[in-house]
């Protein structure tokens, strides 16, 4: 494709990736949670209009950013299934901006870390959620936002406004957001810089998000006000009484990364495989240079995910289903995976480096991860079926608000996850549906096209 000069890899990319939004739009996908909480818009807009500003027993319990911007839409007139369109689409353009932020975070660092970036990040589960109606797609966003903000040392205003908005996508987001604001402050250390100096550097951005996310908090607990009467979410608060036994709690930790049918090993297996590697790869680079490598900012990244994978066990819905694969593990990821790539971007581009060394190795990325995206695929654009046959066809687990379905539903939740066959099986045997083929094309054109490019950037040291 030498018309289209060297890079080719980048402009046929480029309309791939047009076109596969284009996609994501057509398809886009109003989930059924999505469904209960329009129908729960005209009464909050009556408990508004009548006075009603404390336990509007009409509003629902969903967080504030979401159900805030739904409220506002339907007052200004627009129709519910607008409103749900709007959301999806919301998602989709969440998910652009959140590539765009990764590559002009990363590519100051590495242009090949930061192009393999946005591979891992459109390699899995990820994917699916592009189009989707679900919160997760824009929390994400906003807390990879956040870090990137913070990485590239904005100032304290638009890291408060970040905060704000992403302690409203979630309200256990406040610990997770500190979790994350240590480790870019962290990420600012140079050789003999004291704690006491580097916190004085990162003064303002500690306080603008703090202010930020406390102010988040605040606004979250007005809206519990309103809905509840209480500063908090009972709705959850009750929820979170359906905990599963300490047996069930620790066979869920494990689902969530390594069971078949709903961990991250499968569902996104590029993504957990560079979170293991990079420390190893961490490892041997110290050991080589003989070098003390800083593993602080690698430990406090562990810690969030053990605190994060740790808080959805214990939860009565860990994997957030009826849903594809984990769910609401995914917020937090993409922010975590910035922050690891840019700290450790040496080493990360030592560890991409030998997987496009030559032609043939190039050749068996691309191959490898559009074998692993193609059931994501089936999943956008086929997806009734392929939930209704990884949930309704095996039996619904029954929302355990009964003795007798409590001890039915989390041995019923644990044969999901690790026993009952696999949907991405099934979403393999669906690629050559008519609804899905040429857009599993389009996608393995857009992971071929991002591997030759990683490639040629290894080719061009000055721009590496």
């Amino acid at each position: 494709m030498t018309w289209l000069g060297a890079e080719w890899p980048r402009w046929l990319g480029g309309v791939a990736g047009v076109l596969m939004v284009g996609a994501l739009v057509k398809y886009r996908f109003i989930e059924g949670d999505t469904h209960v909480m329009l129908d729960t818009l005209d009464g909050v807009l009556r408990c508004v209009s009548e006075g009603r500003w404390v336990r509007c027993e009409e509003a629902g319990k969903w967080p504030a950013f979401q159900y805030g911007l739904a409220v506002l839409l339907r007052g200004l007139g627009m129709p519910k299934a607008y409103v749900g369109d709007v959301l999806s689409c919301l998602s989709i353009v969440a998910f652009v901006a959140l590539l765009a932020i990764t590559w002009r975070t990363l590519a100051s660092r590495s242009r090949p870390v930061a192009i393999f970036a946005l591979l891992v990040l459109g390699s899995g589960l990820f994917l699916h959620y592009a189009n989707r109606s679900f919160g997760e797609m824009v929390a994400a966003f906003f807390s990879l936002a956040l870090v990137a903000a913070w990485l590239r040392r904005r100032g304290l205003w638009l890291l408060a406004l970040l905060a704000f908005l992403t302690s409203l996508t979630k309200e256990t987001a406040f610990p997770f957001i500190g979790l994350l604001g240590v480790t870019c402050v962290l990420a600012q250390r140079t050789p003999g810089l004291s704690f006491r100096s580097l916190l004085r550097e990162e003064r303002g951005r500690l306080v603008g998000t703090a202010l930020g996310g406390g102010l988040g908090v605040a606004v979250s607990a007005a809206v519990n006000f309103f809905r509840f009467g209480m500063p908090y979410n009972v709705s959850y608060v009750e929820e979170s009484t359906l905990a599963p036994p300490v047996s069930f709690q620790l066979d869920f930790f494990a689902a969530l990364w390594v069971a078949p049918n709903a961990g991250l090993l499968f569902f996104w297996p590029l993504l957990v495989l560079t979170l293991v590697a990079l420390p190893v790869t961490v490892w041997r680079r110290g050991r080589r240079s003989g070098t003390a490598a800083d593993w602080l900012p690698l430990g406090v990244l562990g810690v969030t995910l053990v605190l994060l994978t740790a808080f959805l066990a214990r939860w009565w819905a860990p994997f957030g289903w009826w849903a594809w694969g984990s769910r609401l593990i995914l917020p937090w990821l993409p922010a975590v995976l910035l922050v690891a790539l840019s700290i450790y971007a040496e080493e990360a581009r030592e560890l991409v480096r030998p997987l496009v060394a030559s032609r043939a190795r190039s050749v068996a990325l691309a191959v490898g991860v559009s074998l692993l995206v193609l059931p994501h695929v089936a999943s956008i654009f086929l997806s009734n079926e392929v939930i209704s046959t990884a949930f309704a066809s095996r039996g619904v687990c029954l929302t355990p608000d009964t003795p007798e379905r409590y001890a039915e539903f989390f041995p019923c939740i644990s044969a999901t996850a690790w026993v009952h066959p696999s949907p991405l099986l099934h979403g393999y045997r669906l690629v050559p549906h008519r609804h899905v083929r040429l857009r599993a094309l389009l996608v393995v054109l857009l992971v071929a096209c991002a591997s030759a490019w990683l490639r040629r950037e290894f080719r061009e040291p000055a721009r590496s």
